[in-house]
């Protein structure tokens, strides 16, 4: 177990090291997207920075922030929107789940680090950030549970599904 989570780490930074997650072009997309709304663009940072639990216990009541961390926090893949990129994210929500489950499954080494570069290595992202913030074992659970919540939406893109989640808290000068 604590080989699988070393061989995972390590692998997920070398390829963050190596720019082949979080890529150029997702995060530029996701930027443009972003500052449409500065008031949305804060709160998604915020919520990278420190955390989406933080945020919903700091965020002042009727705020963009509040909105937009609540939301997320009662999204079954909330948490996920704590990797760069994921409001553009072109995945299928119940594809990209089912890819991280797998590659959570199994022993990480460089030759799966090899296969996650052609599935594409956006996966190992998010299964990073889920590790990161609750272990290897929490990561499962919740992982399981996001597969079994994300059912009425899990034909939608990532992407859209949170623009669609926190585009509600716009506010009206940020167009």
């Amino acid at each position: 177990m604590t080989q699988k989570i070393l061989t995972l780490a390590l692998g997920a930074l070398l390829m963050s090291g190596c720019g082949w997650f979080g890529g150029d072009e997702k995060a530029a997309m996701e930027q443009a997207w972003l500052a449409r709304n500065a008031d949305i663009q804060q709160a998604v940072e915020q919520i990278r920075a420190e955390g989406l639990d933080a945020v919903v216990k700091s965020a002042e009541a009727g705020s963009v922030a509040a909105c937009v961390a609540n939301k997320l926090a009662d999204d079954p893949v909330g948490e996920l929107v704590k990797v760069e990129g994921a409001l553009v994210e072109s995945a299928k929500v119940a594809e990209l789940l089912a890819n991280v489950q797998s590659m959570m499954e199994q022993e990480f080494d460089l030759q799966s680090a090899a296969a996650l570069l052609q599935q594409g290595a956006d996966v190992a992202a998010y299964a990073k950030a889920l590790i990161e913030q609750e272990g290897l074992e929490g990561a499962s659970q919740t992982l399981a549970q996001m597969v079994s919540q994300a059912q009425s939406f899990a034909g939608q893109d990532l992407g859209q599904h949170f623009k669609t989640l926190i585009g509600s808290c716009e506010t009206p000068s940020g167009t």
